[in-house]
């Protein structure tokens, strides 16, 4: 049980940090990099101590990762159009394209190809996976990167959602309309 409060107590100071990086308009990369930094320690430290709440350290990952894509939206970094044409759609509520629209799959394959393309994004990407690979050479990492991007080349991976896709999200919306009186 405490070794649950304290993992708690690490994303709560996790999210309480972020918030504030969050909240301003511009991002630079120190500020990103000293967040990731402080998030992969407490991750450290929480699988040092053997806490088994994955829940919570599985949150912290997230919390990287977005920081990370926060950061490349804020420098308009952009791949096949990836995300501000998507973020368009969003807001105008296209079907198929809501607050579910950026996945996990499509945020993966985004910062994948920036970290190929992008010196911050991959000094970025590197600090968030010393915690799974503290002595991963930087040709490892782009290695990965690499296998990853050819591996969703391979499923055919596209940012926009398919004919298919969108019929689907519209048949799902139409079934939850509620009925008239």
């Amino acid at each position: 049980m405490e070794n649950s409060h304290e993992i708690k107590n690490l994303t709560y100071k996790v999210f309480k940090e972020v918030h504030n990086l969050n909240s301003s308009k511009e991002i630079t990369f120190e500020e990103v990099k000293s967040k990731i930094e402080v998030i992969s320690a407490n991750i450290s430290k929480a699988e040092e101590k053997a806490l088994d709440d994955l829940a919570h350290i599985e949150l912290q990952e997230s919390i990287m990762r977005n920081l990370i894509f926060d950061y490349c939206v804020t420098n308009n970094y952009e791949v096949n159009e990836f995300p501000f044409k998507q973020f368009k759609k969003i807001g105008n509520q296209e079907p198929g394209y809501d607050k579910d629209y950026v996945t996990l799959k499509r945020t993966e394959y985004y910062l994948d190809k920036l970290t190929l393309e992008k010196k911050d994004v991959f000094e970025l990407r590197k600090i968030a996976l010393q915690k799974y690979y503290p002595n991963c050479s930087p040709e490892r990492i782009y290695e990965h990167a690499r296998i990853s991007i050819q591996l969703a080349d391979e499923e055919n991976f596209d940012f926009d959602l398919i004919q298919p896709e969108i019929e689907e999200e519209t048949i799902y919306m139409e079934a939850e309309r509620p009925s008239l009186p």
